[in-house]
């Protein structure tokens, strides 16, 4: 196959979300075909029957939409990437195939563009590259081009400032190239036309040209500029082929008022006295009884409720507005979302996919869950009802750490990261975009790379981490409050700043985490047991260079262990754990020995930190707490389940575990929370001391040492609560230590002392 053109189809549409969150921008409808259409229509107007489309995100859903192009009469050949590689990047796929002049074009992009007239001008030049130029009123979205009387390029200058803006005429992403441009793209990286290609051609003087073209021209870039291009094909400003009027499948009722431009689709129905004006309704939609829908965009099976009022907003595939509700101009409906009955979104309200605005709502930010505005302090982090909650509250973080650059990751929750990471970057910070990982990761990372913090989005959450790796304490909330209070948020000084993809994520995790071990076989074989399919394949393939073999994975719910395997249960998000056999649960206290214990050969110390077992401090090399890279470090090991199976999995390889256990102390420990209201916490260790005759310190807590056991006393972070931490030999004898402390504060709060 001799490809004649490229469309890149791989990018992610982030500009256009939530129309783009389960659907990518090529396939984004106008007047009821994918935007991608249009441009397979173009290169076949123009005799180009031959293509190939670079693919990334939702590689799959392209596929499926147009085959191999026999509808559109433009064969297609899919090069599909396996990371972003960039626009230039992504052609390095096709390169065997591309011998002679082709295009490039934007599978996402609107035009109807005099291809045969661009290649002409090609031709006539002797360009080794051709730029489509459009003449528009604010360049600033776009990469500027200044040529010169004849056509060639002297410079580029890409998304300027206004004081950067040489010229009105913009980089529209349509190339005309010569094979010979290939051997300029770099076999790595992501590199980029604008940025990175024709700057660089332009600096070894090779002939670059720019064709002013007078045709049609629209970036579809977000919800505006995309029911502007609706308008440009219903107003018949596009030389298409596009369709518009009344499907003869459609079903009008009795009065129903059509005015201006419109599109209806097949199957939709349109009850008794709607108003359509300048609109597109879908196939499938139904518009009930008094509906006004103006200038707006309703994709496949929407609905729309009697006397519900729509203007200037799009709802997507399945999206549904109740009855006598309002949409303001600019409001976008993702896929399956709904509006109640008698609720009103303000203008340029974004509602994510299959989230409901409640019945009677007033909605003035956009939403990407259920619940309503504000967020509130979990003990890991901050809970956000809304998408500008999460905004808010990342830019919050950034000023009270006074970032330069923060990492961000999601577990599960890719939506939520991609508001944070915009908005950072937005405000001029520096922005690590990796992908999936968990708390323990992004903790890593962060150090590993000493970015100045981290943020992770996890489902409504967003999780906020120090440049050591802790989860940020009620001093950095406190702050981060007081910004949200006053609305100042927007960081001091950020000019330049940027996304970053960051993808070493879990190798960096790898090098700091996976322990060192003999390549021998286990003792017994192990089950490791997650609902979290990510998770499980992260613990495999640490597991898999550790050499650990005798390994197999089940559900969550399918713990029926075989007799002689040892069973690791992790939990969500992979910090929680439970080692089991068929005889029961082992202790973990016990195992969090044996961890330590093989920390302290490795470090020469382990740390005295509250939920660390004082037996270890008696039997083992042991600093007091601090906040050293070596304390944090074994502050965020402990809290890491994934480390724990991997070290737990290569201590095996020494004996079973129950074996290993026999030359640990004998130690038992329970974690209990007693309520306490917060003005009241500092009275409880300061009553505790006062009356106390048995010996204590004062560090991280209250530590006593009882001739039972131990016992450390401290008050919850963020929650009105304080925290027993109590060890003794036997469970029994560590129970009667967490009730005797429990009962002590509960009359601490009573106001008696005689505990």
């Amino acid at each position: 196959m001799n490809i004649r053109a490229i469309i890149m189809a791989g990018g992610e549409g982030s500009r256009l979300r939530p129309m783009t969150m389960n659907l990518p921008k090529p396939l984004v409808p106008l007047l009821g075909k994918p935007v991608m259409s249009y441009t397979l229509e173009l290169l076949k107007q123009h005799g180009i029957r031959e293509a190939g489309v670079t693919l990334w995100y939702h590689p799959k859903k392209i596929r499926a939409a147009f085959g191999n192009g026999e509808k559109e009469g433009v064969q297609t050949q899919y090069f599909e990437e396996t990371a972003p590689m960039g626009t230039a990047g992504s052609i390095r796929l096709a390169k065997d195939q591309l011998k002679e002049t082709f295009f490039v074009l934007s599978g996402d992009g609107l035009t109807d563009c005099d291809l045969t007239s661009a290649m002409a001008y090609h031709k006539e030049k002797g360009a080794l590259a051709t730029l489509v130029l459009k003449r528009v009123k604010i360049p600033l979205p776009y990469g500027v081009v200044m040529t010169e009387e004849e056509g060639r390029i002297v410079r580029f200058v890409e998304k300027p400032d206004w004081s950067g803006v040489y010229s009105n005429l913009v980089n529209t992403g349509i190339y005309i190239l010569e094979p010979e441009v290939l051997d300029s793209i770099p076999d790595h990286g992501r590199p980029d036309f604008g940025q990175d290609i024709f700057p660089l051609l332009l600096k070894k003087k090779a002939p670059l040209y720019g064709y002013e073209m007078n045709d049609y021209w629209c970036d579809v870039g977000n919800a505006r500029a995309y029911l502007q291009a609706q308008e440009d094909l219903l107003q018949g400003r596009v030389k298409t082929n596009a369709v518009t009027g009344v499907h003869p499948q459609a079903v009008l009722g009795d009065d129903v008022h059509l005015q201006g431009c419109f599109y209806i689709g097949k199957g939709a129905v349109i009850e008794k006295g709607a108003v359509i004006r300048n609109a597109v309704i879908g196939d499938c939609c139904t518009v009930k009884t008094g509906a006004v829908v103006v200038n707006s965009s309703l994709w496949h099976h929407a609905f729309v409720g009697v006397k519900a009022r729509i203007s200037g907003s799009i709802l997507c595939d399945g999206a549904c507005v109740h009855s006598e509700t309002v949409l303001d101009e600019g409001c976008v409906l993702g896929q399956g979302a709904a509006a109640g009955a008698h609720a009103h979104l303000l203008a340029e309200v974004k509602v994510w996919p299959g989230i409901r605005i409640p019945t009677g709502a007033v909605c003035a930010e956009s939403r990407f869950r259920e619940e309503g505005g504000g967020c509130m302090w979990e003990a890991d982090g901050a809970v956000c009802r809304w998408a500008g909650n999460a905004c808010r509250l990342a830019m919050a973080f950034a000023k009270v750490v006074q970032t330069g650059c923060i990492l961000t990751g999601h577990d599960h929750a890719p939506a939520l990261q991609a508001v944070v990471t915009g908005t950072l970057a937005a405000a001029g910070i520096q922005v690590l975009q990796g992908g999936w990982m968990t708390e323990s990761m992004l903790r890593e990372n962060v150090v590993a790379l000493k970015a100045d913090g981290g943020i992770l989005a996890v489902e409504n959450k967003l999780i906020f981490v120090d440049r050591y790796g802790r989860r940020s304490d009620s001093s950095i909330r406190r702050k981060m409050d007081a910004f949200l209070l006053t609305d100042d948020v927007r960081p001091e000084g950020g000019t330049d700043g940027a996304i970053t993809p960051y993808e070493a994520a879990e190798e960096v995790y790898f090098s700091k985490v996976l322990p060192d071990g003999e390549n021998k076989a286990l003792f017994s074989p192990v089950c490791v047991y997650c609902d979290d399919e990510r998770l499980l394949q992260l613990v495999l393939e640490g597991l898999k260079k550790l050499q650990v073999k005798n390994v197999r994975i089940a559900g969550e719910t399918e713990t029926e262990l075989a007799a002689n395997e040892t069973g690791f249960l992790l939990h969500a998000g992979g910090s929680g754990w439970t080692c089991f056999t068929r005889d029961g649960s082992i202790e973990k206290t016990q195992l969090n020995l044996l961890r330590l214990k093989a920390m302290e050969s490795k470090w020469g110390k382990v740390f005295d930190l509250p939920d660390v077992p004082r037996t270890a401090v008696q039997w083992m090399q042991t600093a007091c707490a601090d906040n050293s890279a070596a304390c944090c470090m074994q502050e965020r090991r402990m809290q890491d389940g994934v480390a724990a199976v991997w070290e737990l999995c290569t201590l095996m390889k020494n004996g079973p575990l129950k074996e290993l256990m026999q030359n640990m102390p004998a130690v038992h420990m329970i974690c209990r929370d007693v309520a306490c209201p917060e003005g009241e916490k500092s009275r409880i260790l300061y009553e505790l001391c006062r009356h106390t005759a048995l010996p204590y310190t004062l560090s991280r807590g209250m530590q006593v040492k009882d001739q039972r056991g131990y016992a450390t006393i401290v008050p919850d972070q963020e929650r009105p609560a304080v925290r027993i931490y109590s060890e003794a030999a036997s469970m029994e004898t560590a129970r009667e230590l967490c009730d005797f402390y429990d009962r002590a504060i509960r009359m601490v709060l009573r106001e008696k002392t005689d505990f």
